[in-house]
């Protein structure tokens, strides 16, 4: 495969990879949205419960609420933290890429220096050039 096919291969990879890192940072943002609403969610409850003037009226409730609010915070977290390994994860993958694709480019441009050198020493050696005084 010549390097130039291999350079457009690599820039396509490298653009799939910015693809899936920029995925995976939405995904982990959305998750810290919720976890955010959840929180908030959980904030409003409690102050609602401090200032609670029917004396334990709705409390059962409150309390499940309470629960099932902690719950969904909890299983937030796992999953923020999951995301926040799989960012890294896309984010090294896409250096990788990057760094592959830059070696590719330096490559091809030595390998077109050299053709244009190889050249020029044939127009020399044709030509019947005399070297300098």
């Amino acid at each position: 495969m010549t390097t130039r096919l291999r350079l457009l291969r690599a820039q396509r990879l490298l653009k799939v990879q910015e693809q899936m890192r920029g995925l995976a940072e939405r995904d982990l943002a959305a998750n810290r949205a919720r976890t955010a609403r959840v929180e908030a969610d959980r904030a409003a409850m409690l102050a609602t419960l401090a200032g609670e003037t029917m004396h334990g009226l709705f409390l059962d409730a409150a309390a499940r609420r309470l629960r099932a609010l902690a719950t969904e915070a909890s299983e937030l977290g796992a999953t923020s933290t999951r995301l926040s390994e799989i960012l890294k994860a896309r984010g090294l993958a896409e250096k990788r890429a990057e760094r592959q694709a830059d070696s590719l480019l330096k490559l091809r441009d030595h390998e077109r220096e050299q053709h244009a050198l190889l050249e020029q020493l044939d127009l020399m050696t044709a030509g019947g050039a005399r070297p300098l005084d």
